[in-house]
């Protein structure tokens, strides 16, 4: 009977030990922090990388130090925040200064302004374009500046740029890098800016494309 009691409480004990939550004390990394906390069904997981989700394949079945034991698949997409804008004007704009504009059709994240100023909520990767239309009588000049926060300086990332002359369609794209808090905007350098309230020739969009967690 005692042997008996001694191996219930065994049995007992390793039933407790085998199914009380444990903690790495940290976000898993990697199919063998997995491992140690008790996992054993092979399986796709997600796990936090260099500033990005990934998912992974781990084969329990095979060793820690087998090339097979994680398995790569790719990136998660995963954001905190979803932030795209599309801003235009309604009237032409003629001052050698920040374009605002007078109109949001979208603004998810509230990080775009009718200033003319975007401010990145988080810190990542992100797209933006811009496209107008020149004077008949004018050339027009637009730059895409960016600004580092808290206390840098304005600078230009691109220029886009129209000759003279029946009402001359430009562009600009670009893909950068910001940190929290940066700054974007379209400055105005030169000319004059065409627009009708009943075409918007004026057009500004930005995305997030990637967050760095």
């Amino acid at each position: 009977m005692a042997g008996q009691k001694i191996k219930l409480n065994d049995l007992t004990r390793n039933l407790a030990m085998s199914t009380t939550p444990t903690t790495m004390g940290k976000v898993p990394s990697s199919c063998a922090d997995l491992k140690s906390l008790g996992y054993q069904k092979s399986g796709i997981f997600s796990f936090m990388g260099n500033k990005q989700v990934e998912s992974v394949y781990c084969d329990f079945t095979k060793p820690n130090d087998d090339a097979a034991f994680e398995t790569w698949i790719g990136i998660v997409d995963t954001k905190t925040k979803r932030v795209y804008f599309h801003a235009q004007r309604n009237s032409k704009f003629d001052a050698l200064n920040i374009i605002p504009f007078e109109k949001l059709r979208t603004n998810v994240g509230e990080a775009m302004e009718l200033t003319g100023i975007f401010t990145a909520p988080v810190p990542g990767t992100y797209f933006f374009a811009y496209s107008g239309v020149s004077f008949a009588t004018s050339q027009a000049r637009v730059d895409l500046e960016t600004k580092v926060a808290p206390d840098g300086d304005w600078f230009r990332v691109g220029e886009a740029y129209a000759t003279d002359g029946n009402y001359e369609t430009y562009s600009l794209q670009s893909t950068l890098r910001l940190s929290k808090g940066d700054q974007i905007r379209l400055k105005l350098s030169e000319g004059k800016l065409h627009e009708d309230a009943a075409y918007h020739f004026t057009n500004f969009v930005g995305l997030l494309l990637d967050e760095d967690l």
